[in-house]
C-alpha cells in the first residue's frame, strides 16, 4: 500500500471518509497528522509516498532532504509557495496544487474589495454604527469609466478583468506569462499600467520575482487618488512602502485579504486606517470551494498513484526524474 499523509493546519477538514475511500481504490492509505514544526512533519512523513500540506510548516529544501520515499507533494490551494519547489524539482520530487478550485471565490473577493474601497462601504458602515450620518466627505468613485490594472492575468486574475469590465470599467492587464486572450484587456508593461490605473488588483503567485514586486518605487508610480487590492499573497506587496505610502498620501487606499505576517499581529500598523479595508485570507472562502478543493487535492493525488503523473503538477520539468511510484514509471 502506498502512503499519503495529510498535514492539517486548522483541522476543520474531518472527516476524511471520501477522500480514504477513493485512495483505498488506487491502493493507498491516509494519515491525518499534527505536525507544528519540521522536525515533527519529518518523523510523521518519513514513509509517505504522498504528502498533502494545508499551510504550515512548510517543505523547504531541508524537510525535503529528509522524506526519501515522497514522490508527490500537494497544496491543498492555489498558491503552493510553501514548498520549495526548485529543491523538489532536483530531487525528483513533483509538486501539485488545486489549480482551479477558487477561481470564483477569490474574482468575488477581489471585486467586493474592489466596491469596498470605491464606494467607501467599509467606512461608511462603521460610521453608520457609530450613529453618524454622511459625517464628513469621503470621495466615493464611480468604477463605471474607471481604469482597472489587473496584474496577473491566471484564472483569478482573467476572471476579474472580465468582471470589471462587465461594470464598464476600462481594463488594463500585465502579466509576462500568459498568453493574451481576453480582447476586453489592453495588455501594456507594470509601469504604464501603475501609472494609468484608478484601481490596482493583484494576482499573482509568489515567487523569488514577484516577492515585493509592489515596492516603493513601484507604489510611487501609483496616482494619488489610486487604491491598490491584493488576494494573491501577502508578500507581493512590501508592507513596509504600504504604511509609507499611505501615511504620506501617495495613494487614496488599499485592501488586502493576505498579509506578511499571518494571522496579522494586533499591532499591525495597517490596522485602524479608514482608507485600508482588511479581511483575513478568506478570499478563497464558500462551501462551493471546499468541495472543488477536496475534489482536485483527491482527484491528483489518484490520478498520481496509478499512473506516475498528474496534470495539476507544477514544476513538470521533474518529469524525466521523477521518483515515482515502483511499476507506474
Amino acid at each position: 500500500m502506498s502512503s499519503v499523509v495529510q498535514v492539517e493546519y486548522v483541522g476543520d477538514l474531518a472527516p476524511y471518509d471520501a477522500e480514504e475511500a477513493a485512495l483505498a481504490k488506487a491502493g493507498a492509505t491516509l494519515t491525518v497528522v499534527r505536525a507544528p514544526d519540521a522536525d515533527a512533519l519529518v518523523a510523521a512523513a518519513r514513509d509517505a509516498d504522498v504528502v498533502w500540506l494545508e499551510w504550515t510548516p512548510h517543505l523547504t529544501r531541508d524537510v525535503l532532504a529528509r522524506l526519501p520515499r515522497l514522490g508527490l507533494g500537494v497544496r491543498w490551494g492555489v498558491g503552493y509557495d510553501q514548498f520549495d519547489v526548485a529543491a523538489a524539482t532536483e530531487l525528483g520530487i513533483a509538486i501539485a496544487n488545486a489549480p482551479s478550485y477558487c477561481t470564483e471565490d477569490v474574482a468575488e473577493h477581489a471585486m467586493a474589495l474592489i466596491l469596498a474601497l470605491t464606494r467607501q462601504v467599509v467606512l461608511r458602515d462603521r460610521q453608520g454604527q457609530q450613529g453618524l450620518w454622511r459625517h464628513g466627505p469621503v470621495p466615493q468613485r464611480r468604477l463605471a469609466g474607471s481604469t482597472v490594472g489587473v496584474v496577473g492575468l491566471g484564472r483569478i486574475g482573467g476572471r476579474v478583468a472580465r468582471l470589471a469590465a462587465a461594470f464598464g470599467a476600462e481594463v488594463l492587464g500585465y502579466d509576462p506569462v500568459a498568453p493574451a486572450a481576453d480582447p476586453a484587456v489592453r495588455r501594456v508593461d507594470l509601469p504604464e499600467l501603475l501609472r494609468a490605473a484608478d484601481v490596482v488588483t493583484v494576482h499573482v503567485p509568489l515567487t523569488d520575482a514577484t516577492r515585493h514586486l509592489f515596492d516603493a518605487e513601484a507604489l510611487a508610480l501609483l496616482q494619488p487618488h489610486a487604491v491598490l487590492v491584493n488576494t494573491s499573497r501577502g508578500a507581493v506587496v512590501s508592507q513596509d512602502a504600504l504604511v509609507e505610502a499611505l501615511d504620506a498620501g501617495r495613494i487614496a487606499g488599499a485592501a488586502l485579504d493576505v498579509f506578511e505576517r499571518e494571522p496579522l499581529p494586533a499591532d499591525n500598523p495597517l490596522r485602524g486606517r479608514d482608507n485600508v479595508v482588511l479581511t483575513p485570507h478568506e478570499g478563497a472562502n464558500s462551501p462551493q470551494a471546499l468541495h472543488d478543493l477536496r475534489r482536485e487535492v483527491c482527484a491528483a493525488t489518484v490520478e498520481w498513484l496509478r499512473t506516475g503523473w498528474t496534470g495539476a503538477i507544477v514544476n513538470p520539468e521533474v518529469r524525466p526524474h521523477a521518483r515515482g511510484l515502483a511499476g507506474v514509471r
